[in-house]
Formats: structure tokens, sequence, C-alpha cells
């Protein structure tokens, strides 16, 4: 999967991202509500793909990782609904044609 050269949500413009497969994901909505990254991160259909480093080294997340990262990021959300304004995890959602979402954390630590 390609590397940012900053992280998501400090991106300016439209941001795609290509993974592994070759299909291009854009940048659909930032900052997503706490609610609906968990009804994301437990959909198994949605693709979720974590963002070490600040967010810029994305990699897939496994079936058996879902539930953990849930875990990690349910209490130190910092975007909307989430309960600490100074916690380290944001959400994204990426579309790709026809149709498919996908769920981007990025790890700020």
């Amino acid at each position: 999967m390609q590397r940012f050269p900053m992280n998501p949500d400090s991106a300016k413009g439209p941001v795609t991202l290509l993974d592994d497969q070759g299909t291009s994901w854009v940048l659909h909505r930032k900052r997503l509500d706490l609610r609906v990254v968990r009804r994301l991160v437990k959909d198994a259909g949605t693709p979720l793909v974590w963002g070490d480093m600040g967010g810029t080294s994305p990699r897939l997340t496994s079936a058996a990782e879902r539930s953990v990262v849930w875990e990690r990021i349910k209490d130190a959300y910092k975007g909307p609904g989430g309960t600490s304004p100074t916690g380290r995890y944001l959400a994204h959602e990426f579309r790709a044609e026809p149709g498919r979402r996908m769920v981007y954390v990025e790890d700020h630590c």
C-alpha cells in the first residue's frame, strides 16, 4: 500500500490511496464521528486500514485485528464523538467505485 507524504487529515485537495490490489481509493470524509467509526470497524465487509507513524504508513488490518483496533481507539479518539480531545486517533472514510467504502485510522503517537 502506498505511503502518504503527510497524514490524510492534514492533506489539502484530493487525497487518493492506491492499495496492493491496484484499487484507487479517494478520501470522502475526514474526521468521522466515533459512532460511524464503530459501525465501519465492526462491518467485516469494509476494509480497515491502520495508518502508523502519524497516519503516513498505511497497512490493511486482518479480520482478527478489528476488535483490537476498536478497543484501542474507542477511548482515545480525538474526532467528533470522542471523549478525548487530546487523543491519538482519527478516522476517515475513503471510497472506491462501485460504492465501496474503507475506514482509515490514523495513529498519532
